[in-house]
């Protein structure tokens, strides 16, 4: 028994002399999908908008044009949009993070906050100048945030729609991604 626990360091040395000394991860199965190697990965095309939807006689009013990126698994896309309403402007901030999942489905973690801030009141006197471009521009308050969502949701050949209401209005997120395999 002796001689076997003798003999113990010395198989260690053996296969530890044997062992390549660049053995890694890298390339075999316990590599992980979100490592440091997400070039590696294919890319998600990702596909994003943000329209205000009204009355089924109005046409939709694109507040987020649409915007096409291609992005690793798990790198996050960011828009940003600020519009004139005639209350004010609101500022439009979402954030999309796509992930693989089997077979071509999409994992989609989003994000939107909109702020909004809304004009001062003013008088009649000074509105009357400021319709006649006698007078400056007018003046906004403080932001404040009107919403914020955020989801994660598994999309397969067909956007993620989801409507929220900002301001009194109907607005529709359009969300599609894809893989980028070819």
């Amino acid at each position: 028994m002796f001689r076997a626990l003798a003999t113990l360091p010395l198989l260690a040395a053996l296969v530890l002399a044997v062992a390549p000394a660049d053995a890694a991860a890298n390339g075999s199965l316990g590599s992980p999908i979100t490592g440091p190697q997400l070039d590696a990965l294919w890319a998600i095309d990702v596909d994003i908008e943000i329209v205000r939807v009204g009355d089924p006689d109005e046409h939709e009013r694109t507040v987020l044009p649409r915007h096409r990126a291609t992005v690793p698994d798990g790198h996050a896309m960011s828009l940003h949009s600020v519009v004139r309403t005639d209350r004010g402007q609101q500022e439009f901030n979402l954030a999309v993070t796509p992930h693989h999942h089997p077979g071509d489905t999409v994992e989609l973690e989003w994000a939107l906050e909109v702020t909004e801030a809304r004009y001062r009141p003013i008088d009649v006197a000074s509105y009357l100048l400021h319709r006649l471009q006698l007078d400056d521009v007018l003046e906004l308050d403080e932001a404040a945030l009107a919403i914020a969502r955020a989801d994660i949701v598994a999309v397969h050949d067909e956007p993620h729609r989801k409507q929220v209401v900002i301001g009194g209005e109907l607005h529709e997120i359009r969300i599609f991604a894809r893989a980028a395999r070819g």
